[in-house]
């Protein structure tokens, strides 16, 4: 097959002598029984093919479930541009899902080219891991002129729709979809989105800026959204909404979400994480996540809740900074509100309690507020940290401070289904050219390593080499930015030097890693 015997060829690599030691790895175990089922897919493939390395199938062929596809099996995507849209109906089963992944060393991109329909890729059928590749869209018309949310005379089809249960969506990179970035909807149960970059979705009416970066309801199960990097986006970085369905059973955790709505006409920041609407909302774990809003924006950075009367929300250990207020919550029965950071230039909280409820029944206390110089940083009515305590009997134990906050906090996300790969979130309050991290916990001594900037995904690595232990200083004073498709009305700027996120990814020296991918926008020769 052309792909494969210009593979060893292909200098499109990171770190050549490592790959090609993982690839022989890799073709020596494929030969081996554990191996037997696994298919091919390639650009130029063919619905007559029978899925091999020799004869692979095209895509469309292969997400209608082959009768040859089994339980358990995966199917690699190999490089190239698949062009169009495509529904997959693979079934897997508990514990023996099927996976759809970019092939190791290969950059495989699903490109909606304009075309009008709901997704680049929806996913109807159960228990299927779709894993590593690219979803994007060439179309360069990303202005309409009908108002509201259901454009006709653009393309605006979603990258990714989740519309079968027992899903996962990892390691994927969404960006400038036409419609949303990623969908996830009450029909698919417990669907998990992780380790996903979501970016530069949406389009412009004459109205606001429309698309999310992450969009979804939900009944039963709980959907687990974790270690994604969400940002400029058209609108919000996660709009958990609905008018009349559910919005109930989500777990949000370790998410780095900031400046959606940036691209928008007049910069016209959004929520980056708003769970609410005109149903309740009950069920809902938001821990461990960060948030930034830059920090001159009045805006909303996190909301959640609206005008009904919504049950159970946990809300802890999260690092939210910017927006005026930084964060709203309306209308919980209850709440656990712990262990949370909370960083603005002015308005700091608005909290609104149903009737019927007494806030002395939340579980709120042990967090940490900075208020950038204003004494009077709680709700509408402005009130000072002492009125705040008094009047809602919580935060007993918390902290406050109207001084801005100094140092750096640096948070580090391991990706658990690809052993060297991690994302980092930066807070530089300290403004400092670059920031020292110690990588020890992420990177094995040895390893190949490269570390990128997540606006900046075009340019290659800011970073690469042999991981030597210890500390790696990031450049933090960074300007540079991937350029959005199309006729955007605003040119996205770079958060600088107060924050940043990373992508790391590494190839530990393992005879057991055969599955190191690289997840770039562009391929560099080393």
């Amino acid at each position: 097959m052309k792909v494969f015997t210009s593979l060893v060829a292909n200098k499109r690599r990171f770190f050549n002598v490592v790959f090609k030691i993982h690839l022989g790895l890799f073709f020596l175990l494929l030969t081996c029984s554990s191996f037997a089922n696994s298919f091919h897919v390639a650009v130029d493939g063919s619905p007559n093919g029978d899925g091999s390395e020799f004869s692979p199938w095209d895509l469309k062929t292969a997400l209608s479930h082959p009768s040859s596809v089994l339980q358990g099996d995966t199917i690699w995507l190999h490089a190239g541009v698949y062009k169009g849209h495509f529904t997959s109906n693979l079934n897997g089963a508990a514990g023996e899902y099927i996976i759809v992944r970019q092939f190791p060393g290969e950059k495989a991109i699903l490109d909606g080219v304009g075309r009008t329909g709901s997704a680049i890729l929806s996913v109807k059928g159960t228990y299927t891991i779709y894993w590593g590749f690219t979803v994007t869209d060439s179309n360069t018309d990303r202005i309409s002129q009908i108002p509201g949310s259901f454009a006709s005379d653009i393309p605006n089809a979603t990258g990714v729709n989740v519309l079968g249960s027992y899903n996962k969506v990892i390691n994927v990179t969404v960006h400038d979809a036409a419609g949303n970035g990623i969908g996830a909807w009450a029909s698919g149960i417990d669907t998990e989105i992780y380790g996903c970059i979501s970016y530069y979705n949406g389009w412009q009416g004459p109205d606001r800026g429309h698309g999310h970066a992450f969009y979804s309801q939900n009944e039963s199960g709980t959907k687990v959204i974790e270690n994604n990097i969400f940002f400029h986006n058209f609108n919000k970085g996660v709009q958990v909404y609905t008018s009349s369905s559910s919005i109930q059973g989500y777990r949000f955790e370790g998410n780095s979400i900031f400046n959606n709505g940036i691209i928008s006409r007049g910069k016209n920041l959004s929520d980056n994480l708003l769970i609410g609407g005109g149903q309740p909302a009950d069920r809902l774990v938001i821990a461990d996540n960060y948030t930034f809003m830059t920090p001159s924006v009045i805006k909303t950075n996190v909301r959640l809740g609206y005008d009904v009367t919504n049950s159970n929300v946990v809300v802890r250990d999260n690092y939210l900074m910017g927006g005026f207020p930084v964060l709203r919550m309306n209308n919980w029965k209850s709440v656990e509100f712990n262990g949370n950071t909370i960083v603005g230039n002015g308005k700091l909280i608005y909290l609104e309690v149903p009737s019927g409820t007494q806030s002395s029944s939340y579980n709120w206390d042990d967090n940490t507020y900075h208020a950038g110089g204003i004494t009077k940083a709680f709700n509408e009515s402005a009130i000072t940290f002492d009125a705040w305590k008094q009047n809602y009997s919580i935060d007993r134990n918390s902290q406050y401070t109207h001084d801005p906050p100094s140092g750096t906090r640096i948070f580090k996300r391991p990706n658990k289904y690809e052993p060297g790969r991690a994302s980092i979130t930066i807070f530089n309050r300290d403004l400092n050219n670059s920031v020292s991290v110690d990588l020890s916990d992420l990177i094995e001594d040895g390893a190949n390593y490269e570390i990128f900037d997540v606006q900046n995904m075009n340019q290659g690595p800011l970073l690469a080499g042999v991981y030597k232990g210890g500390s790696i200083d990031i450049p933090m004073d960074l300007t540079s930015m991937t350029p959005p498709i199309g006729n955007v009305p605003v040119y996205p700027t770079h958060t600088g030097i107060e924050f940043g996120v990373y992508l790391i990814i590494s190839s530990p020296y393992s005879e057991n890693d055969i599955y190191f991918t690289r997840n770039k926008e562009t391929d560099t020769e080393k």
